[in-house]
């Protein structure tokens, strides 16, 4: 997983860890499941006075790994977000937030491409993301549910960052708590 945006905002020192990855985290978890150890490398960019970058490997509870990439010092004019999973079955790339998912078979040369079509139909701007999240959140909830993210989502995503910066003021591997 990887997210970057250009956020010039100084707030704490673990500003971009604690605004930016719950979402990434999120999105990794929904595809790997509970993530149960973390290593995590930080950087500040020039001038920054907060870690603006990080490196994150993680192991999951089923003994999967995967890592993540983030940062605070990136162009808004290139694309922002990318999320790769491969597994016993093929590998999908998920590209730019919903412009682009390939999925690739494991067993065969062929590729499956979806695009997010530029005439109408899909989604046509990055604040659609959001638009469309609040809307799926109230339909769930007028429905009396079941709501499809929870706090105990939300508080999952945090333990792991929480031990991400465990990892990084200490040099070690983390075990996730929860």
């Amino acid at each position: 997983m990887a997210l970057w945006i250009n956020n010039p905002n100084e707030s704490s020192p673990w500003f971009h860890m604690r605004a930016l990855h719950p979402h990434s985290i999120d999105v990794m978890r929904t595809f790997g499941g509970p993530i149960r150890r973390v290593q995590a490398f930080m950087y500040k960019g020039p001038g920054r006075k907060i870690w603006s970058n990080a490196s994150i490997n993680m192991q999951f509870a089923s003994g999967a790994v995967g890592h993540l990439t983030g940062s605070y010092d990136a162009s808004r004019f290139h694309p922002i977000e990318r999320c790769e999973v491969g597994g016993s079955n093929g590998r999908f790339v998920i590209e730019n937030v919903f412009e682009r998912l390939e999925f690739f078979p494991r067993n065969s040369p062929d590729k499956l491409v979806v695009a997010n079509p530029i005439m109408g139909g899909g989604m046509g701007t990055f604040d659609d993301t959001f638009r469309n999240r609040i809307m799926t959140f109230v339909e769930q909830v007028q429905a009396g549910g079941p709501l499809d993210a929870s706090g105990d989502d939300g508080l999952a995503a945090q333990e792991v960052i929480e031990a991400a910066i465990r990892s990084w003021e200490h040099g070690t591997i983390e075990e996730v708590q929860g």
